[in-house]
């Protein structure tokens, strides 16, 4: 009885580890994939949060300080209706450049502009039509 009893709490403990693994894990890593537009339009709806915002980088508007590794540039939507000041501390992405597509992450602070915690780049399609 005692081996069997042994058993089934240890096998509870796992299945609790694991759940609990799982769901910091989940909670962690879940947030907001907006586009500039949307954001810029409810950035009230998304206090509290970690954002994700999906845009192109303006031409012209890239200010990147290699001393300091400070970034500073204007993301627009896609259609171009609405745009957005970001600020970056970091290393330098390397495919970042102007007129680029990029995803932008970090809390919401309500400022602005926008205090990017991470910037990542699509990579070009080498299959794209000309």
């Amino acid at each position: 009885m005692k081996r069997q009893y042994k058993f089934v709490v240890g096998i509870g403990i796992i299945v609790a580890t694991v759940a609990f693994l799982m769901w910091t894990a989940v909670d962690q890593t879940k947030m907001y994939l907006v586009t500039v537009a949307e954001y810029v339009t409810a950035q009230d709806s998304y206090a509290g949060t970690t954002v994700r915002i999906a845009g192109r980088v303006v031409e012209d508007s890239m200010q990147w300080d290699a001393n300091n590794r400070k970034l500073r540039f204007t993301l627009a939507d896609v259609t171009k209706d609405q745009s957005l000041q970001v600020h970056y501390q970091g290393l330098l992405p390397d495919m970042f450049a102007e007129g680029r597509d990029v995803l932008v992450e970090g809390p919401h602070s309500g400022e602005t502009s926008f205090e990017a915690e991470q910037v990542l780049t699509a990579c070009p399609s080498k299959y794209e039509a000309e």
